[in-house]
């Protein structure tokens, strides 16, 4: 695909430089005009913002420029791959978006995303090109593995934004660019740098990062689970856990092996939730419930199981 970036390929060094700090000391009366558009339905800054593709999140939850979001979770519950669901959601909204995964290969990327569009595990050639031609405007990778220097991603994320008019830009995972988890003030000077390039570039940035695990994953991690340090959830304006039911999986996998019934209230509830802790510029937190389809990689709005059509945005 032409729209993947490559560090040997793409000269990044004149976004390398860090912009000369500005002092902005303008009268209250410049944002009159705004503040009168914000008094009007549905005008609210805090309530626009690109969706999710879980029409339960409508209302609750929206992914504005100029903000930074944490998405995390212990590992294996699945958060990278929800959010690569939720990207493909951002383009349906025709909102540009880049993946910078230090831990996948970008045809790795791909084949998720596709099985994933495709809701089946079999998707066909053609659906595949379909895909890609799809895609083509809505995404870009940058090929890049293994550890990165963040000065490296701030240069990527200035370039995707001026030149590729990129509005979401997902950082796949912290740990890759703040290696030493005892480096908390390296930790704090990534994120708080992340924040700034989202608010002085129009951009909203996605960081993905690990929680703390527990000797009981049976309750879904909080705000203060984030390994590292504390100024992580302190800076981004969203925070975001993605946590698995292992126990519901545990009960239905013991009940199928032994030709028992299994319990309907068991079989009924969630697969995951998605917990929002903070929202900086929205009034909403709290879980949105969700349900896994194996065959599509898709976590989808109910019990009934039924894929979403994310290629369209109208998921109501």
């Amino acid at each position: 695909m032409s729209n993947i970036l490559n560090r040997d390929n793409t000269d990044f060094r004149q976004y390398m430089q860090e912009t000369e700090p500005q002092v902005k000391v303008i009268r209250a009366g410049a944002w009159k005009d705004a503040l009168m558009l914000s008094t009007r339905p549905g005008q609210d800054e805090g309530a626009k913002g690109a969706l999710l593709p879980w029409a339960s999140s409508h209302g609750k939850v929206a992914f504005r420029p100029h903000e930074v979001s944490l998405w995390q979770g212990i590992n294996g519950h699945g958060k990278s791959q929800l959010l690569g669901q939720a990207v493909i959601g951002f383009g349906a909204q025709e909102e540009r978006c880049c993946i910078a995964s230090f831990e996948m290969k970008p045809i790795a990327t791909l084949k998720r995303a596709l099985r994933q569009a495709a809701m089946t595990n079999q998707p066909t050639e053609e659906f595949a090109g379909v895909f890609a031609d799809w895609l083509n405007t809505r995404l870009w990778i940058y090929d890049q593995q293994g550890s990165v220097q963040p000065n490296m991603v701030y240069a990527v994320i200035r370039y995707c934004a001026e030149k590729l008019k990129i509005r979401h830009f997902v950082v796949d995972s912290l740990m890759k660019c703040v290696q030493n988890e005892d480096d908390y003030n390296g930790q704090k000077v990534f994120v708080d740098t992340l924040t700034q390039l989202a608010r002085d570039n129009e951009i909203h940035i996605h960081l993905v990062h690990h929680a703390r695990k527990r000797e009981n994953e049976e309750a879904p991690p909080g705000k203060f689970d984030a390994k590292g340090s504390g100024a992580i959830t302190d800076l981004v304006d969203n925070v975001f856990s993605v946590w698995r039911n292992k126990k519901k999986e545990r009960l239905v996998e013991t009940a199928r092996a032994k030709n028992a019934i299994v319990d309907p209230e068991v079989v009924d509830g969630p697969d995951a939730l998605l917990v929002c802790d903070k929202q900086r510029h929205g009034e909403w937190e709290g879980r949105i419930p969700l349900w896994y389809h194996a065959p599509s990689l898709q976590y989808t709005n109910s019990s009934v199981n039924r894929p979403i059509e994310l290629m369209r945005s109208n998921w109501g």
